[in-house]
């Protein structure tokens, strides 16, 4: 598949709040291009499973500590809530017999950073919104998402409503080019009003997207694509196995960092992929590539993942708090860093 994302929208804000949950309302519209052609499905259990009658039936969240913590530093514990953000002024498009309609539901998990007495940890905060894959969820990468959450930062991760595996009918990937504002919307709704059980404390200009596959080329256009999206634009993007996109920001216009991951055995965006967009955007710009990785393995199953995790969240830290941070110290083995 080969997508082409420009975005068109004009700007309008409406903020709703409820007795339970904050929503932001973002107007406009946004307009693109695909192929149409679909990748097979990444496989992956299914953590929501619609019901008779089109109902969705959910598993709960993951509520477990990602690593032994002494409740003063990183790695921290991690709490889950899940909100629902609504756009209205954009449409879902239908996905079999389950038809189309008016406004964008985006069913959102977020993981936030705990004591070990389950209380908010102190300071600022890097919000990660993060873009899962064609024909899977957000819990198909629950381990990668604690363990970034678990690093300090409250990450958030939307169900796309075209994309997901976890929502009735079958994933439509021309969907994808809705999906850069869908990201942008929901770190927009984060940072106006934070969630019941989402901490207060998301800093300002501190915002990251982290995409797979389609997700990562979600993440890429989000940040290097010249769209007029009502949201913030992130300082630094993690593209896990990404395609290269055109990219047309304005020469005076900051270009937001990128960490680009992609592993040799990649059956279905080979590793040539991932290197063009990284040799595309400005510079510095880092790869990081492991030898024998998978498409969707390298990010959820293959042995050095928590190593995958510890570079990435480096790599967040480092664009967001402290440019000293050396991210090639955490790299090693398997692991191949690369910057230019």
């Amino acid at each position: 598949m080969r997508e082409c994302l420009r975005v068109t929208r004009s700007p309008r804000l409406v903020i709703v709040v409820s007795a339970s949950v904050v929503v932001v309302v973002v107007g406009g519209f946004l307009a693109g291009c695909t192929d149409g052609s679909r990748r097979p499905a990444m496989r992956s259990g299914e953590a929501v499973r619609p019901t008779a009658g089109g109902a969705v039936q959910r598993r709960a969240a993951h509520p477990r500590p990602t690593a032994p913590v002494a409740g003063t530093g990183p790695p921290w514990r991690v709490a889950t809530t899940t909100v629902t953000f609504t756009d209205p002024s954009r449409p879902s498009r239908p996905r079999g017999a389950s038809g189309g309609h008016p406004g964008r539901t985006l069913t959102t998990v977020i993981r936030s950073p705990v004591t070990a007495a389950g209380r908010p940890i102190s300071g600022p905060q890097t919000l990660v919104v993060f873009a899962h894959g064609y024909a899977v969820e957000t819990d198909t990468y629950h381990a990668l998402l604690d363990e970034l959450a678990a690093a300090g930062n409250v990450v958030a991760a939307p169900e796309f409503p075209g994309q997901s595996s976890a929502l009735p009918g079958p994933p439509d990937e021309a969907d994808i080019v809705n999906e850069p504002c869908d990201l942008e919307f929901v770190a927009h709704s984060i940072e106006a009003s934070a969630p019941p059980g989402v901490p207060d404390a998301v800093a300002a200009g501190r915002v990251v997207f982290v995409g797979h596959s389609d997700g990562a080329t979600v993440a890429a256009a989000a940040a290097y694509q010249n769209n007029s999206c009502p949201g913030p634009r992130p300082v630094a993007v993690v593209a896990l196995s990404v395609r290269d996109i055109p990219i047309d920001l304005p020469a005076e216009s900051p270009s937001p960092l990128l960490l680009a991951i992609t592993g040799t055995a990649d059956e279905t965006n080979p590793q040539r992929n991932t290197e063009q967009l990284w040799n595309h955007v400005r510079s510095p710009a880092w790869l990081l590539t492991v030898d024998g990785g998978t498409h969707l393995g390298t990010f959820t199953t293959d042995p050095d993942r928590e190593r995958v995790s510890m570079v990435i969240a480096a790599f967040i830290q480092r664009a967001t708090v402290d440019p000293r941070i050396d991210i090639q110290r955490v790299a090693g083995g398997r692991l191949h860093l690369t910057v230019r």
